[in-house]
């Protein structure tokens, strides 16, 4: 009966560090491609008098905590389409905050009197950015870093991971 048992315990704790290596190497995969997958973005403006952001600041900004720079310069944000994974991922790298909250964050302001949400563009193309953005000289806007011409002012930049 014990030798059985003995055979049994010995079975089920190398299917359990069968089971364990295998979870290693997924998440170890799921990381690499993390890894590999990272997208940084830059907020910027065609305006050249607009000055960097510190990271606090673009916060405040994209809070609706903040509508003007440098004391008395009114901007205006624009964002890009809700279904865009850029969205999702600018707002969850520089807010951490998924796009159904700042949805829910941004109809509180409105709600309240306090603010209203960016303009949204109909799609994420970084040509219509730019139009949007020669449309509002006081505009600032944000797209992966590599999408963003060289031409723009880059008022700061938000890494993954930050």
């Amino acid at each position: 009966m014990f030798k059985g048992l003995n055979r049994l315990i010995r079975l089920l704790c190398r299917s359990f560090f069968v089971v364990l290596l295998f979870l290693f190497a997924s998440v170890n995969a799921s990381a690499v491609v993390a890894e590999n997958g990272d997208v940084e973005f830059a907020v910027f403006s065609l305006n050249n008098d607009l000055p960097p952001l510190s990271k606090s600041k673009a916060r405040m900004l994209y809070r609706g905590k903040s509508k003007r720079i440098s004391g008395s310069l009114k901007i205006v944000l624009v964002d890009l389409p809700e279904a865009s994974i850029h969205r999702e991922d600018f707002y969850k790298m520089l807010l951490g905050k998924s796009v159904s909250q700042m949805n829910g964050y941004w109809a509180g302001l409105a709600f309240s009197g306090k603010g209203s949400p960016p303009e949204e563009l109909d799609s994420d193309d970084i040509k219509q950015i730019l139009k949007w953005l020669n449309d509002n000289p006081n505009g600032i806007a944000y797209a992966p870093i590599e999408s963003v011409p060289e031409e723009v002012n880059i008022l700061i930049t938000v890494p993954q991971g930050e």
